[in-house]
């Protein structure tokens, strides 16, 4: 399963493609159109990154970007889990789905997270 965006400077190959994914209204994923499909870190290959750039607010989520198309496109950060009161040593790969080429939407299980009261 391929993901690329819209100039197709970034382009990253997936395994398998994704069965769930999550939708956040925090004000960056609800401004930037994020659909999150997570996947173990080592999982994706990044075939090509020509344009990518980084943004985060924080230091903990890495917001990856096409500077040429503006495409947000990946992104790694923690693997939080609610309970957690300090940074896990573990990251997690959040492809935004909204890139999968040839891909049925249909098919996926979105769910809601209220980002926007959690965090």
């Amino acid at each position: 399963m391929i993901a690329t965006c819209v100039c197709g400077g970034t382009s990253i190959e997936l395994p398998e493609p994704p069965t769930h994914a999550t939708e956040c209204n925090c004000s960056y994923c609800s401004k930037v159109g994020g659909l999150w499909s997570y996947v173990p870190v080592d999982a994706p290959t990044i075939l090509k990154d020509e344009f990518g750039a980084v943004f985060s607010a924080s230091g903990f989520n890495q917001h990856h970007f096409c500077t040429r198309c503006g495409c947000q496109t990946y992104g790694i950060s923690p693997d939080w889990s609610l309970g957690d009161t300090e940074a896990p040593s573990g990251k997690k790969f959040a492809i935004n789905a909204r890139l999968l080429d040839n891909f049925y939407f249909e098919k996926l299980v979105i769910e809601p997270i209220d980002g926007r009261n959690l965090w």
